[in-house]
């Protein structure tokens, strides 16, 4: 990971005069963004990796199949359907595998409990006892991806021609970064000329592929309203612990785990998970709707700035509300205060949009807000 970053920040980083184009990669920069978000650079995987939909019977069951590094992956079976779509966050089935191997992935339980899969191009066969179900693969899209923005509206990238001139060079936890684009699309790492307050934002945003960094490190970023309270983004598809590899205590029991021993990488704390679409520290209750990485997914926040008297006495907190690919996951949340790694300096009343860089393994699209009086 350090050769990725290490090629990116020489590629990448680059001052901007106003109303200026975004800076070209060099081949450096613009080959390990391929690695990242290029298809044909990542290969069969990717073509595996995704939702899974079939019915045992009359009853509809989901699997989400997750890439794990090395060509190998693990799979979560929900009953019911697919997460937001049937399964209600329940009980749920864990598969894992060997390797790919001539095109084709085998699946075991880790509990022996007679479950097993078998996964080609052709799409998912599970088994279980002497049953038998096929599941193909869907591609499911935001009900708000591609929403334009209404009249009065302020862009602040997308349209025919996307440019950065919405945004500018600041320095941040990773030192001095300005606002780059790839294939078109605005990379993390931004951060708007403009303070705003009270506001709607639409964004559209794609996690990078990084099957090997589980959990913690997936595309690990997020969007700082005021440059201060973060909306979490990252690749948490397919997993029921969180990016920083706290398991929530909501988390519900696997239907095949016979004792107290984890089937996944122990947890590094206690705390409730930090999932794509949840306030960064704060805990997260609803099923996670992350969909794969290079999948354009969708954020639609709604957020009150918190409020001072005449003497710079807080007299109210921010609050927050998310939905994530439609399904909501933040709902009126009081935010305390600043949440960790944003912008340094007390609260304000108004502030900038961040766009959290840490590695550029993020891509936005179609940002839009509108003010609220």
């Amino acid at each position: 990971m350090n050769t990725l970053l290490t090629g990116l920040a020489i590629g990448l980083v680059a001052g901007l005069a106003a109303e200026a184009p975004a800076q070209p990669l060099d081949k450096a920069g613009e080959a390990a963004a391929k690695k990242l978000f290029d298809a044909q650079t990542i290969g069969v995987e990717l073509k595996l990796q995704g939702e899974y939909v079939g019915k045992d019977g009359e009853k509809q069951v989901g699997i989400q199949v997750v890439a794990r590094g090395d060509k190998s992956f693990h799979a979560l079976v929900l009953e019911g359907g697919l997460s937001g779509d049937g399964w209600d966050g329940g009980r749920y089935g864990l598969l894992e595998s060997g390797p790919l191997s001539d095109g084709k992935v085998e699946f075991r339980s880790p509990g022996d409990d007679g479950a097993s899969a078998v996964l080609d191009e052709n799409g998912l066969t599970l088994k279980r006892g002497a049953q038998k179900v096929l599941l193909k693969r869907v591609e499911r899209k935001s009900p708000t991806l591609g929403k334009q923005p209404p009249a009065g509206a302020i862009v602040l990238f997308g349209g025919a021609k996307p440019n950065v001139d919405a945004f500018e060079e600041r320095k941040d936890i990773e030192g001095m970064t300005a606002p780059l684009m790839f294939d078109g699309n605005l990379m993390a790492g931004a951060v708007t000329k403009r303070k705003f307050r009270d506001y709607t934002l639409h964004v559209e945003f794609m996690t990078g592929w990084e099957p090997q960094n589980i959990p913690w490190r997936r595309a690990d970023a997020g969007i700082y309203m005021l440059s201060r309270y973060e909306v979490a983004i990252g690749d948490s598809f397919g997993f029921d612990f969180d990016l920083s590899g706290a398991t929530s205590p909501q988390r519900p029991k696997l239907l095949d785990d016979k004792s107290k021993a984890p089937k996944f990488p122990a947890a590094k704390g206690n705390g409730a998970p930090r999932v794509c679409g949840s306030v960064f520290t704060y805990p997260s209750k609803v099923p996670n709707s992350c969909l794969p990485p290079l999948v354009w997914q969708t954020l639609d926040i709604d957020f009150k700035a918190p409020r001072f008297d005449d003497k710079g006495k807080k007299t109210a907190k921010a609050v927050i509300s998310v939905k994530l690919n439609g399904h909501q996951t933040v709902d009126k949340l009081e935010v305390n205060g600043p949440t960790p790694h944003g912008f340094k300096g007390p609260e304000t009343a108004d502030g900038p949009i961040w766009f959290e860089a840490f590695g550029r393994r993020v891509l936005y699209r179609n940002i839009w807000l509108v003010e609220q009086p």
